[in-house]
């Protein structure tokens, strides 16, 4: 018998070995890879090549007609700082953050600390009608609240007069038609939409907090608003934190409402850093190397605000 026979099954055991070493340690890594494979395909054509093509547009100009690309490096980027309008659709953007976000927020707790008590079988109703902006997309809500905002037929301003706050429809705001009132207007019909996602989540935390906290101050002879203040507001703060960023998140990205109650007018009084994109992008001559040039720099300023949020309002963040 001749010693390559005598070596076939030695070298056998050793390619089975390696074998089962591959299917136990290598293996599960491909397979884990396999099932996520659809989702890192959809990532990499949704969102990685456009977050790489939009950066390589930033860098060059285009013209209008042809599309004739050229290198100009970090040009836009300058035209873009030094530019006053831009300047002016950032100071738009954070007054429309600071209109939306603390309203919403607020509004959401007041909401939820309601709907926490006893409501009887309405409860859900009750729930499901807050809820409800929510799930109507924004050209809906934008319809919506133009015949709202309408200054002849618009029911805003006729319960204002009723109310005694005017004397007459005349002396109402104009409030997609007036600089003063527009940006008001939109930063209303934004807060309205998302109030139902902050109430559900506020809700969520209040629901979580042990009823023995509320007991023990009972019994101390805490009143309602000292419950509400000593025990809700630090217990829910970690769901204020999450609420805090997604709105913040939420509001610099905001169109659909600008869009279709004031397309960024009149004049540049709702031209946010969002919508000043698309007009730039889309609208009259056509900048997608300025627009998105604009994208990171919204990026960034998104980025940052995070950041700041997240050093000044975590400290104060409860989670025991």
């Amino acid at each position: 018998m001749s010693q390559s026979t005598l070596n076939q099954p030695l070298s056998l055991h050793r390619t089975a070995t390696g074998q089962a070493k591959w299917r136990r340690k290598i293996w599960p890594t491909v397979e884990a890879y396999l099932y996520l494979a659809p989702t890192l395909f959809g990532l990499l054509i949704f969102v990685f090549i456009p977050i790489f093509t939009s950066f390589h547009l930033s860098l060059h100009r285009i013209a209008p007609f042809g599309n004739v690309m050229r290198f100009v490096g970090f040009d836009n980027y300058r035209t873009l700082l030094t530019s006053p309008d831009y300047w002016d659709s950032v100071r738009i953007t954070l007054l429309f953050v600071l209109g939306t976000v603390p309203t919403g927020i607020t509004l959401a707790v007041v909401l939820a600390i309601l709907l926490s008590y006893p409501l009887g079988k309405m409860a859900w109703f009750y729930r499901a009608l807050i809820f409800v902006p929510v799930i109507i997309s924004s050209a809906v809500a934008g319809v919506l609240f133009r015949w709202l905002y309408h200054p002849v037929v618009g029911y805003l301003n006729y319960w204002m007069v009723q109310l005694g706050l005017f004397e007459n429809m005349q002396q109402a705001p104009n409030w997609l038609g007036s600089k003063e009132w527009a940006l008001v207007a939109v930063i209303i019909a934004t807060t309205w939409r998302q109030l139902g996602f902050n109430v559900i989540i506020a809700l969520a935390g209040v629901q979580n907090i042990d009823e023995s906290y509320y007991d023990a101050a009972k019994v101390d002879g805490a009143g309602v608003l000292q419950r509400i203040r000593h025990i809700t507001l630090p217990l829910l703060s970690p769901t204020l934190f999450f609420l805090l960023i997604i709105n913040i998140i939420y509001s610099f990205q905001a169109f659909g409402e600008i869009h279709i109650l004031t397309q960024g007018g009149p004049g540049r009084a709702t031209m946010t850093l969002v919508y000043s994109i698309f007009d730039t992008a889309f609208v009259g001559t056509p900048q997608r190397g300025i627009a998105s040039a604009q994208a990171y720099l919204l990026a960034i300023l998104v980025v940052i605000m995070s950041f700041i949020n997240y050093a000044a309002a975590n400290r104060r963040v409860h989670y025991q």
